[in-house]
Parts: structure tokens; sequence; C-alpha cells
């Protein structure tokens, strides 16, 4: 009975998981087919606090630090306030207490925000 759960428990984090997967290549897709890489920008002029973070992923994915870290320095802690987020109820996450996903996530978020003020302040969005 308690392995059935547990299955279940995986299956739903599997589909939780693949449906963040999706949508995020859904952007993907909606970026490069429009052009309009970032709507908030586009609509409004303001650079939002995920600039760079496209390029910055690239970088590191070419595993050029430097380039990631200049494109976007928030994008590992904010990526990580995003697994946490997406996976706070899931067996994945299930081991660690609430204490430490809510600061995982509030850590990541609250450097996101202060990269992009500090940023906003120095003009230095690319």
């Amino acid at each position: 009975m308690q392995e059935k759960n547990r299955k279940e428990q995986w299956k739903q984090a599997a589909a939780i998981n693949l449906t963040a997967l999706a949508a995020t290549l859904g952007y993907m897709v909606f970026m490069v087919s429009t052009g309009i890489f970032c709507p908030i920008r586009h609509f409004t002029g303001i650079p939002c606090a995920g600039c760079g973070m496209s390029r910055a992923l690239g970088c590191l994915l070419r595993l050029d630090m430097a380039g990631s870290l200049r494109n976007n320095p928030a994008l590992l802690p904010c990526v990580a306030a995003v697994f946490f987020l997406v996976n706070r109820e899931t067996v994945l996450l299930a081991g660690l207490s609430t204490k430490v996903k809510d600061t995982v996530i509030g850590v990541g978020f609250g450097f996101t925000l202060a990269v992009y003020l500090v940023r906003l302040f120095f003009f230095e969005i690319p």
C-alpha cells in the first residue's frame, strides 16, 4: 500500500516538473518565433528582473561562467528558488523542513531582486 502511494508521489512530482519544463520550452519558442525576448521590456521599455537570464543560461551551458555572471548573476539563485517553489510539496523535497524550503525560495528571489535593483541603479542591464 505504501509502495503504491510512493509511486504516485513520484508520478506527481514528474508531472509537475514536466509541466514546468513544457511551459519554459513554450516560452522559449514564443521568444524565438516573435522576436519578443522580454514582454515586459517590449511593452513598457523597462527591463525586468530576469533580464539577461536567457543569455546567462546560454553562457552557462557553454561553460562560460564569466559570461553567465555578466549577463545575470542571479541566474542560479533564481533557478534554485523556482525549483524549490515548484517542488515545495513534492516527494523531491520531502526530507527538507518548511523553514529550509522557505529560506531557499526567499534568498533566491531576494538575491534576484537585489541584483535587479543594483543593475537598475547603475544602468548595467544588458
